[in-house]
């Protein structure tokens, strides 16, 4: 009986530490804007150093979308600012380090790792043809 009360008491503690760590995971700063059907995690994420997402608010190349709207829109990632390092986490959990320190050069890289990838094939092929380069 002894025992029984003691795993009731440690279930009752790990319950809210898995339920709090959780909800961490979810949250971002700036979240995807489309989610992916074919991985239980829809969308990637980007932790960057960087903390003032105004930098991603700068335009890509020739196009009229800003960074943060092609990297959260059409390469289905979510950006977490602030972070210890630039790493991109695809959806299948696999961690990219990336050595971009500004945001213009975190989009190219992302894009450019994001398209090697099976389902990146398909978004970057989208993304090269609704947008002029």
């Amino acid at each position: 009986m002894k025992s029984i009360k003691i795993l009731i008491a440690l279930l009752l503690l790990f319950i809210p530490v898995i339920s709090f760590s959780q909800s961490i995971d979810q949250k971002s700063d700036l979240p995807s804007l489309r989610l992916s059907v074919n991985f239980s995690k829809p969308y990637r994420v980007l932790n960057t150093t960087i903390s003032d997402k105004s930098l991603f608010r700068q335009y890509y190349k020739n196009t009229n979308l800003t960074l943060d709207y092609v990297i959260r829109y059409h390469f289905y990632t979510s950006i977490n600012l602030n972070s210890e390092k630039n790493q991109l986490i695809s959806m299948d959990g696999t961690k990219f380090n990336l050595s971009s320190k500004n945001a213009v050069e975190l989009t190219d890289e992302i894009i450019s790792l994001v398209s090697k990838m099976y389902e990146g094939r398909k978004e970057f092929k989208e993304f090269k043809e609704k947008t002029p380069h």
